[in-house]
Formats: C-alpha cells, sequence, structure tokens
C-alpha cells in the first residue's frame, strides 16, 4: 500500500495524476495580462494565454478535525521548531526506499496549513522539538487564526481557449486541467502553464517573451529539471538540488561578470566537477522557511 501512495503522491507533484478537472477556489480573481496564442483558421475559436493573480484563502486543518486524524493513533509526537516557531503532529507512516532499495524510516508531519513526509533520521537531526499536548494546542490555535484571516496571493499562467489544437505544443509534464472559480460568477478553465516551461511557451508562439516572472514564481521554476531562467542576468539558471541531503538554490550559466555582483547578494561559489557554480546560502526547507534567493 505504502508503494501505491509514494506513486500517487508522486504523480500528484509531477502533475500526471488524472482526477478530471480540479478546481481552485478564489476570493478575487486579477486578469494581469491576455495575449492570443492561435486562431481556429475555421471556427475562429481562439486560444489565448492569460497571466492571473488569485487572491485566495489557504486550507487550513482545526484543532478538532486534528483530534480526529490522529484519533486511535499510537506513537503521536507534538512537534514546535525552534527556528521557525511553528507546530506540526508528527505521525507514522509508511517507509519509502533510497535509490539502491533499502527501506527507509519516514513520518508524516501534519501542519495547520499543509503535510508532509519526512525521513526519521532527517528528524532527528533538524529543529522540531517534541513539547506537551497543552502548549501545542495552543501554538495550533494561534497557527489556525493567522491563516485564515490572511489571504494568499499568487500569480499563475494559464492557457485558455481551444486547447487541443496546441495540447502537444503545451508542457508534457503536467497535463492537468483547471478550473479558477471566484465565487462570483468569473470561472476559467485551461491547463496552468508552470512557470520554467513559460519562456519555451512564448518562443513557440511567437510571443514577445517580456513576461517578467515574480520571486515566488522563479522560486518554483527552480524545482524543474533545467531550472528557470532569472531576469536580468542573461543565460544564468536558477536550478534547485540536494547537496548532502539537504536542498538549496544554485544559479547555473551565469556570466563570468556577475560572479562578483551575485557574492556581493550574498551568494557563494563552489567548485563542482572543475567548474564553478554560484549557489545561494544553503537553507533547510523542511520546516517552512523559504530560501533567499539573489
Amino acid at each position: 500500500m505504502g508503494l501505491v501512495e509514494d506513486r500517487v503522491e508522486a504523480a500528484r507533484a509531477a502533475g500526471t495524476l488524472d482526477l478530471g478537472i480540479e478546481t481552485i477556489r478564489a476570493d478575487k480573481m486579477e486578469l494581469l495580462s491576455d495575449r492570443l496564442l492561435r486562431t481556429d483558421p475555421v471556427t475562429g475559436a481562439e486560444t489565448r494565454l492569460l497571466r492571473l493573480k488569485l487572491h485566495r484563502r489557504p486550507p487550513v486543518t482545526s484543532w478538532a478535525a486534528l483530534q480526529l486524524v490522529c484519533k486511535g493513533t499510537d506513537n503521536i509526537a507534538w512537534l514546535h521548531n525552534t527556528r521557525s516557531g511553528r507546530v506540526a503532529l508528527c505521525m507514522p507512516t509508511w517507509p519509502g526506499q533510497d535509490e539502491e532499495g533499502e527501506w527507509i524510516e519516514r513520518c508524516y508531519l501534519i501542519r495547520p496549513s499543509g503535510q508532509a513526509r519526512m525521513v526519521v533520521a532527517a528528524l532527528s537531526g533538524s529543529h522540531w522539538r517534541e513539547i506537551d499536548r497543552d502548549a501545542f494546542q495552543i501554538y495550533w490555535e494561534q497557527e489556525v487564526a493567522e491563516a485564515v484571516k490572511n489571504l494568499m496571493v499568487e500569480t499563475i499562467t494559464m492557457a485558455t481557449g481551444l486547447l487541443l489544437p496546441v495540447w502537444h505544443k503545451l508542457p508534457e509534464d503536467d497535463v492537468r486541467v483547471w478550473r479558477i472559480d471566484d465565487g462570483a460568477g468569473s470561472s476559467i478553465l485551461g491547463r496552468i502553464i508552470h512557470p520554467a516551461a513559460l519562456e519555451r511557451i512564448e518562443r513557440e508562439f511567437g510571443l514577445d517573451g517580456t513576461t517578467a516572472l515574480g520571486p515566488v514564481e522563479i522560486i518554483e521554476g527552480a524545482r524543474s529539471a533545467g531550472g528557470v531562467s532569472i531576469p536580468g542576468l542573461g543565460p544564468a539558471k536558477l536550478v534547485r538540488v540536494h547537496v548532502n541531503d539537504s536542498p538549496r538554490l544554485e544559479i547555473r550559466d551565469y556570466r563570468p561578470e556577475d560572479r562578483t555582483w551575485l557574492k556581493a547578494c550574498g551568494a557563494f561559489t563552489e567548485v563542482v566537477n572543475y567548474l564553478d557554480q554560484e549557489a545561494t546560502v544553503s537553507c533547510d526547507l523542511s520546516d517552512g522557511v523559504s530560501c533567499p534567493s539573489s
């Protein structure tokens, strides 16, 4: 069962899990740009590329709901992160496997606004510390109250309209179709374009390539295999990698003349395979702290 769930989670993360049309509910939706990709020569139907700013509330797990989740489960732990101040309920879960097929003991961390699986060995070396249940409840309810009153603001790029004729030109690594609904009668159906693929899409359809990705989009784009272009740094790309089991961001293919400026921004140089690579300051992503970027 664990292997099946792992594959489902991997497919979900990769965008290949087919659940039909999935809905994103937003409190507010703003149209930032609207560009034409294609007009059908027979029907006149259009395919368009939209830039949308979404304001939405994150899904949260209340304290009462958490009690239902952990009811009847043994070996749970109430954890508090000494660096971020956040809390997480630690529960047992199925083991994973490393590249050599060896079993790895893992745990399941449930947070007020998310969840993740973590290697037990990595947990013991992190900033998570066990606290008593009463203190945990206070922290948990504070996080929930903070989360529900704040709106998440994110910018996405979406291909919408007549998609089938251009389906082969859109990214193959995420084929999900989404519906964006603001609850006020506005609804948009289409495919969300990953930030790392936007440059290729613009080039494929002959667009001007002037879309400026925001910092959050650039960080998200760095998670893709080839990384994402960094505005203003020529051919440089930002790539998310793991070094000694710790995630970090690396700047690759930068121009030699930019090295001094990158170091002034806080990056450091490391020799990898006899090639200099600029990497942003190493950081731990396991507790939800965002990485700095140059």
